[in-house]
């Protein structure tokens, strides 16, 4: 009998059923999926996943907006109150707490000092101008009356309907005024919030920097400490930058108004609130611009002044939003002038003023991170600078060690709160004693 071949043992070794058959040449005549539309759907599902994530992300930011507002306001404020504060602890030798409160009670009585001022020289302003003032709306009155002569029966009218659709209207006008009152108690909330947190992060602000450093992996700590260092600075580039971007901008409309004959009692306020509305994007130079026009009205009783006024302002902040405001930005921020108008376009669209106004540095320090990560450092001098904020310049390792030996000598117990106690008692009272024997011994 002879052996078979391996071939017809192979042959034979697997046998297969109709039914098996069937399904493999089932399976041959199916198309196989392209990869590009293979890729394309391992993708999307990705995609999607992160819509869903960043969407969850931003439902939360919305429910806690005001403390994130609130905590990013005192970010920015931080950030130009910190090398004062800094200056006080290392050369005047002030605790951290002391230069903090320094710091926050010398903005607070600026601010507070800007408004008064401003408050006092309008006062005295429209006291002097009392007569134009009258002798303004007399002529607004008799423009009118002329132009209108039906206007009075009209008024009277308009009184009568807006007095009826009052009455009908007391719940709605009820909840307005508790709306009111509401948005007053948000707006008091967020002043307390961001005051303190200001003090905080003027007085602990690296600690609680290296607290987050420290929730990454260990090997990412350094390069996580060292962006966030370099996002520190491109926030303070973009701070002054706007506060010099304001300032040109009120220098500019004093001007203006001056030469439209505004006494300097008047001109003075008007440029402080157009420099502290200008860090409010759109309805901060609305509001400004609305008292500006009106203050030249008043003074000048000529609606030919009044719009010179208006245009000269328009000028300005066309100059300043769409020249000066990019340039400078852009050369402080690493960021072409094109992009930052995209940008505050996109951060107004999507949050309103809020978003015009943080949506620029939030970008800016980003691409900061970013660049240093990919190995493209905009700060290298950072590398070699000891007094710099966020430390000296160290493997996180150091600070890390140093940290938690510091937990276990002065801040984990080590033993139960009564024979702690009871050890500090008996330690004072051995250091009293102590004491008491070497004053004999000198004796």
């Amino acid at each position: 009998m002879t052996n078979p071949s391996p071939a017809e043992s192979a042959s034979t070794s697997v046998k297969t059923t109709p039914e098996q058959d069937m399904h493999d040449s089932a399976l041959k005549s199916e198309p196989t999926i392209p990869m590009p539309l293979q890729t394309a759907g391992a993708w999307s599902w990705r995609i999607i996943a992160i819509v869903v994530v960043l969407t969850g992300i931003a439902w939360v930011g919305l429910q806690i907006s005001q403390i994130l507002i609130s905590l990013f306001i005192a970010l920015l404020i931080a950030v130009v109150i910190e090398p004062m504060t800094s200056w006080l602890r290392k050369r005047a030798h002030f605790p951290s707490a002391a230069a903090a409160a320094t710091g926050v009670l010398g903005l607070v009585l600026f601010v507070g000092l800007l408004i008064w001022g401003s408050g006092l020289g309008i006062v005295a302003g429209f006291w002097e101008l009392s007569d134009q003032f009258n002798a303004g709306i007399n002529s607004i009155v008799e423009w009118v009356t002329i132009n209108f002569p039906d206007a009075g029966s009209q008024l009277d009218d308009a009184w009568a309907t807006l007095q009826a659709t009052l009455a009908k209207n007391t719940m709605q006008i009820f909840g307005g005024v508790v709306t009111v009152g509401s948005s007053l108690t948000s707006f008091l909330t967020g002043f307390v919030i961001t005051l303190f947190s200001l003090f905080f992060f003027l007085k602990d602000g690296r600690r609680l920097w290296q607290w987050f450093v420290r929730l990454f992996p260990a090997h990412k700590q350094t390069k996580a400490n060292e962006a966030g260092i370099r996002m520190w600075m491109t926030i303070g580039n973009y701070t002054r930058t706007q506060a010099i971007v304001a300032l040109v901008d009120a220098i500019g409309i004093v001007i203006i108004a001056v030469l439209l004959k505004t006494p300097l009692l008047l001109a003075f306020p008007i440029g402080v609130i157009v420099f502290l509305a200008a860090f409010i994007p759109i309805v901060g130079a609305f509001l400004s611009g609305f008292i500006a026009v009106i203050v030249v009205l008043v003074n000048t009783q000529s609606w030919v002044m009044a719009l010179l006024m208006l245009f000269g302002i328009v000028l300005v902040q066309q100059i300043e939003g769409n020249l000066l405001q990019p340039v400078l930005q852009g050369n402080a921020l690493n960021m072409h002038p094109l992009a930052i108008v995209l940008v505050v376009t996109a951060g107004a669209g999507v949050a309103g003023i809020v978003g015009a106004l943080f949506m620029v540095p939030i970008v800016a320090a980003i691409n900061v991170a970013v660049l240093y990560l990919r190995g493209h450092d905009l700060y290298p001098y950072l590398d070699t600078m000891e007094d710099r904020p966020g430390g000296p310049p160290r493997e996180f390792a150091e600070f890390r060690e140093a940290y938690w030996e510091n937990f276990n000598k002065n801040i984990a117990q080590h033993e139960p709160p009564k024979i702690a106690r009871a050890n500090k008692k008996a330690n004072r009272r051995n250091k009293r004693n102590a004491q008491a024997n070497t004053g004999e011994t000198e004796e």
